[in-house]
């Protein structure tokens, strides 16, 4: 299969701009490269881009609109200062390309992402293994949710943090849903933090295969369950069965437009991420109007912010 390959220069600031308009147009995948070894040296933070960043964004080949569509908001955003190149890949090219960049990394107090191909690595296992730190084990490949990501990082540590101040011994939560689940990243954090019954969703088709096959890469408990399904948030699943948590890692634009199906789902508590500052007074409205209840916890990191809300 081949895929249509956009590599994207733009300033930092503008990345979760375009990061909104990729999940509104649904593109195949995108990551950015944190670390760029063609990228100019510089002395103070070597290898590191400081001021632009580098984004590697996939259209299946057919998909000439999407294409234009993000070359217009790059022209009107960041005329002169923004780069773009574009070209054709095969589907190989696109799983090996981003493995360069993707490495083990920590999030909270014991939670290490890992990807799947440095699973058997000695090197990689002496980070975590030492301290008793819990594996995800994550490959990516075209869905959102490598761990990178500010809001991904906020709702692991969010867990990881409720996990620590639970002083029972038991799970926290022993049931949930992941709505917009993605690389099934949080699933997985869950499932690993004690969670034994998860269902997730995805309107990517991608997702849905990514997520399901990084499960599969991870050990749990043998009473875990884990379903995952093509749907979008009107899931007559999130409406039926209870579960002890709700988490969606999903923009204001998607998050408000089904706020009523947000309503519904059959969970008192639900953890949000994907919000970033300017959005959080309007989304905190439609959460009082549309789910009341009220603000348990909240935390920026990079203008994005998780809140834990619990309905009344």
């Amino acid at each position: 299969m081949e895929y249509r390959e956009l590599k994207v220069n733009l300033p930092k600031e503008g990345s979760d701009g375009l990061y909104e308009l990729l999940d509104t147009i649904s593109v195949a995948g995108y990551y950015e490269i944190l670390f760029d070894g063609d990228a100019p040296k510089e002395p103070e933070q070597e290898g590191i881009l400081r001021e632009n960043t580098n984004i590697r964004i996939y259209l299946n080949t057919d998909e000439i609109d999407k294409e234009i569509k993000i070359l217009i908001y790059l022209k009107i955003n960041f005329l002169g200062n923004a780069s773009y190149e574009s070209r054709i890949i095969e589907t190989r090219d696109y799983e090996e390309a981003y493995k360069e960049y993707y490495k083990p990394f920590q999030v909270g107090s014991k939670l290490w992402v890992i990807p799947t191909w440095e699973k058997e690595s000695e090197v990689t296992k002496a980070l975590w293994e030492p301290t008793g730190g819990i594996p995800l084990f994550i490959n990516p490949g075209v869905a959102f949710g490598t761990g990178h990501h500010e809001t991904t990082k906020l709702i692991l540590e969010r867990l990881d943090r409720l996990t620590n101040e639970n002083e029972s011994g038991k799970p926290l939560f022993f049931s949930a849903c992941d709505i917009g689940t993605g690389s099934g990243i949080l699933s997985i954090g869950l499932a690993r933090l004690g969670c034994e019954r998860i269902f997730a969703l995805d309107i990517d088709p991608n997702a849905v295969k990514a997520a399901w096959s990084n499960w599969q890469e991870n050990t749990f408990a043998k009473k875990t369950s884990f379903t995952v399904e093509e749907s979008g948030i009107d899931n007559p699943n999130l409406f039926g069965p209870s579960y002890d948590i709700a988490i969606a890692n999903i923009t204001f634009a998607v998050l408000s437009q089904n706020i009523h199906h947000l309503a519904k789902v059959n969970s008192k508590r639900l953890l949000f991420s994907g919000i970033i500052t300017e959005k959080k007074d309007a989304f905190l409205d439609l959460l009082g109007k549309h789910l009341p209840g009220k603000l348990l916890f909240s935390e920026e990191w990079n203008e994005w912010w998780v809140l834990d809300w619990v309905k009344n």
